[in-house]
C-alpha cells in the first residue's frame, strides 16, 4: 500500500512563485472530496502526467490556521446555510511555518465561482479585523463590516499539487475549535480540486471510484458541529457519515 505522502514525496516540486503563475485561481470552481487515504494513494499515480507538489523551505506539507468572523447572529453563515446565490465568508489565514497572514474574503457568485480577495494582516491580531480590515471586507462585501467578530478557528495540514492550470489540495488532521470547545477531524482526507472550469483528471478517477463531492465548506460544516443551534442543514449527511459522534 502506497501511501499518499509517499506519492507527494516522490512527485517533482514546484516553487510558490511557479504555483502562481501557473495556477493563481482567484476565480475557480472548487471541488471538494473526503477520500480515504489508502483510495487517494492508490490514485494519484494514475491522475496523468505533470504532477507537481508545492515544496517551500523543504516542506510539502503546512500547517495551515483560520479565524472566521461572522455576526452575533451567523448572518454569514446563515447565507450559505439558504442558498444565497451570492454570499461570502471572511477568514484570517495564517501560514504557520512562515508566519505569514492574510485577511481574506471569500464570495460565492454567478455560475458557481468562488472569488477571493486578500490583503496582508497582523498575524498577531489574526481574530479582529483592525480599522483596514474592516474597510477592506465592507468594501469588498458592500455591507458593514463593524458587527463581524472571530466565532472558530480551523487548523490542519496541506499539501497542494499542481497540475497544468488544475490546483489540488489535501487537508489532514482537520480540528474545528472555539475558545471552550474543539472537535478532531476524521480520517478521511479532505481533498478539494480548484480549476477555472472543467473538471481535472483526479476528478474523473473519483467518479469512476464512487466518490462523489461533496457541497460544504470547512467553516459551514465547522460551525454547525460546533454551534448546535446552527443546524439542519445541507451539511448533516456529512456530519453523520464522518463526525457520527456529533450527528
Amino acid at each position: 500500500m502506497t501511501s499518499p505522502a509517499a506519492v507527494l514525496d516522490a512527485l517533482p516540486s514546484i516553487s510558490l512563485s511557479e504555483l502562481e503563475s501557473a495556477a493563481a485561481l482567484m476565480n475557480r470552481v472548487d471541488r471538494k472530496y473526503f477520500v480515504p487515504r489508502a483510495l487517494l494513494g492508490r490514485l494519484l499515480p494514475d491522475a496523468g502526467e505533470g504532477l507537481r507538489t508545492l515544496e517551500i523551505g523543504g516542506l510539502r506539507s503546512f500547517r495551515y490556521r483560520s479565524v472566521y468572523l461572522d455576526t452575533p447572529r451567523f448572518a454569514l453563515y446563515c447565507q450559505h446555510a439558504q442558498g444565497r446565490r451570492h454570499r461570502f465568508k471572511v477568514r484570517t489565514r495564517t501560514y504557520r511555518d512562515s508566519g505569514g497572514c492574510q485577511l481574506e474574503v471569500k464570495s460565492k457568485g454567478l455560475r458557481g465561482l468562488t472569488v477571493k480577495q486578500r490583503i496582508p494582516h497582523d498575524p498577531a491580531r489574526a481574530g479582529r479585523l483592525g480599522a483596514d480590515g474592516r474597510r477592506f471586507v465592507s468594501a469588498v462585501t458592500g455591507t458593514d463590516a463593524a458587527e463581524l467578530n472571530p466565532v472558530l478557528r480551523t487548523d490542519y495540514r496541506r499539501s497542494t499539487l499542481v497540475q497544468g492550470d488544475h490546483r489540488i489540495t489535501i487537508d489532514e488532521q482537520l480540528d474545528f475549535s472555539t475558545a471552550g470547545r474543539r472537535i478532531a477531524g476524521p480520517d478521511d482526507l479532505l481533498v478539494e480540486t480548484k480549476s477555472a472550469g472543467g473538471a481535472s483528471e483526479l476528478d474523473r478517477l473519483f467518479v469512476q471510484h464512487g466518490v462523489r463531492p461533496h457541497r460544504v465548506s470547512k467553516y459551514c460544516l465547522a460551525a454547525s458541529l460546533l454551534y448546535p443551534q446552527l443546524r439542519g442543514n445541507d451539511w448533516s449527511r456529512v456530519r453523520r457519515r464522518y463526525w457520527p459522534e456529533q450527528a
